[in-house]
Order: structure tokens, then sequence, then C-alpha cells
């Protein structure tokens, strides 16, 4: 949370500042001044009364300036004795009262002769509309890891995630956990969404945010993924990539894939074969469902195991087979 985006000052402004712009503020954002629900008036005020706790406390102040929200919450500041965290204690009215000497906020509009106190304010008090340094829930993002396995066949994920929701009385909120089951389509990649609109988290006076899970591949021990092509490594030894002896590879459906070899295999040969890659993968709404599903290609690179011992005569055969070969 930004206390200074929420007062609509800058980070060097001055204790003058920070006051005149809760002054400001928690008269148009009061619940018997706005007109606007009470629950997107009331969330905005104690926005604002945190924000001026903060603030106007120089102590305070100074770890958040340093630290951020998050650690001031937590607590500790060594020489400057803010030990326990701080906690917002829900409390706005009282703070306005402490600030004003008074709980009415009527009387804050008109000064002792009679005429308007805050130039504009009083307007905007009661036609404020849109309150743009106070920002509504953030998305839920949740990670969820596949086996390229999963992402090739396409698989159903249950997925368990904490959530922000609002309480009975509309205002306050608490931390859930939920369940969801996702459908993951054939080829979708690392780094794609699957949004499900406003079933994020939730705050007074805003829609949901939306829930996202975000794919991530995990590694696979053979195959390698670069877009809706696979690069496989066979490891081989060296008998077979001079007799360019064919080789086998299981799929990722588990299939057992024969693929033959058209010529001796060095450590550049790449084979290629296509649409043995990845499935494509098509968004819901663009699917062509009576048109079969397309594949990338599949490439295969040479891991070529040498003999780690040979004798002389062994050495000595197979260099004059090698120059017999090249005369």
């Amino acid at each position: 949370m930004d206390y200074y985006k929420i007062l609509e000052i800058n980070r060097d402004a001055s204790a003058s500042e920070v006051a005149k712009a809760y002054n400001k503020l928690s008269l148009k954002w009061h619940p018997k001044l706005s007109k606007l629900d009470h629950n997107t008036t009331y969330h905005h005020f104690c926005l604002i009364s945190e924000a001026y706790e903060v603030l106007s406390d120089p102590i305070k102040r100074t770890f958040y300036d340093k630290y951020g929200e998050e650690k001031l919450k937590e607590g500790f500041f060594a020489n400057g004795n803010l030990k326990g965290g701080y906690s917002f204690a829900g409390n706005p009215f009282e703070i306005f009262e402490k600030f004003f000497g008074t709980s009415n906020p009527f009387a804050q509009l008109i000064d002792t002769n009679g005429s308007e106190n805050h130039g504009t304010l009083f307007s905007h008090a009661f036609g404020g509309q849109n309150f743009p340094g106070i920002p509504g829930p953030q998305d839920l993002e949740i990670q969820v890891e596949c086996t390229l396995h999963e992402l090739y066949n396409g698989c159903a994920k249950t997925v368990s995630y904490q959530r922000q929701v609002l309480n009975k009385d509309g205002i306050t909120t608490r931390q859930i956990m939920e369940t969801k089951e996702i459908k993951i389509d054939r080829g979708i990649e690392t780094g794609q969404k699957i949004v499900y609109k406003e079933l994020g988290n939730e705050a007074a006076g805003f829609k949901s945010s939306d829930l996202i899970f975000l794919i991530k591949e995990t590694a696979h021990p053979t195959f390698k993924r670069k877009g809706n092509d696979l690069l496989y490594i066979a490891k081989i030894n060296l008998a077979n990539a001079i007799a360019a002896d064919p080789i086998q590879i299981i799929t990722l459906d588990n299939r057992k894939l024969q693929v033959p070899v058209d010529q001796i295999i060095s450590p550049k040969y790449v084979k290629m074969i296509e649409s043995e890659g990845m499935p494509v993968f098509q968004q819901d709404e663009v699917k062509d469902f009576g048109k079969p599903q397309t594949f990338g290609n599949l490439y295969i690179r040479f891991d070529i195991q040498f003999p780690e011992d040979l004798t002389e005569s062994q050495k000595n055969r197979i260099k004059n087979i090698l120059l017999e070969g090249q005369q």
C-alpha cells in the first residue's frame, strides 16, 4: 500500500502538507458527506485514516520510508522504539475527531464567519466519484506447474489457493483457502494464463479482481520444448553412429517411434521428424472442432558415446577401416 499515493502527496511532503491532505480527503470521503455507497466511502475513509496515522507519526513514517508497509506491520525498529508491528485499529472516526476536535464533519465545512473553509472542497465532498489514489484489489495470480507430458496430452488439475474475501459487514476482509479444478488444454505453453473473471480477491467498494492461473512447465529428462517443436537428445554408441542404425523413441503419449537414419551420424547431425512435436494450442474461441489437431516438429540431436578404452590392436583395426572408407 502506498500511503503517499493515498494522500495524494509527494514522499518529501512536510508534516503540514500531510495534515492538509488528510484535512481535505477525510472530509471528501467521510461517510456522512459522500454520495457514494457506504461500503465504498468507508473503505476509502479507512485507507485515508491509516495513511495519515502512519505518515503523521515521525517514527512510523521513518520506518515505512525505509522498509515499506509489510515490514512496518511486522514490526521492530532497533533504537527507534517501534518494536511491535503497526496495525490499523479500524478507528477512522476516532482519528477524525482527534484531528478536528469534533466528530461532526459538517462543522468543518463552514468556518466561524460562515464562509466555505475549504474552497471547492464542499462540492468535492458531495460530488466525488472516483478516487485514483486507492487501487482496487489486485488480481489473484496462481502459478500452476505442469509436466511436459501433461502439456502434451492435456489434463485436469485441482489447485488450492488463498484469496481475500469480504466479511459479512461488507467492509473488512479475511483470507480463505479454496480449490478449483482447471482444464489444461493440449499444447498450452509456459507463461500462458487461464483467467476466471471476477473470481479473485474482494474489497469493499470494488468489483472482485480476476483469478488467474499462470502455467509453468517443469523440466523433462529427455525432451526440451521450443515453441511447438520438441528437441530430443539421443544417446548412441560410436558403432551405432557409424552404422547409421535406427533409433527408438518413447513419445510423450507413450508410443514407440522407430526413427530410420539415412546417413552416418556425426556430432553435428540433426534428424527432423515432421509433426511429432507438441500439439499446437488453440484458444476455445478460435478452435475449429472439425479440423484435426496440428503438431510441431521433432528434432533429434545425437550424443555419441565414445569407448573409454581400446587396445592397440583394436585402435589399429578401426584406423585401417576408417582409412579404407576415405579412399
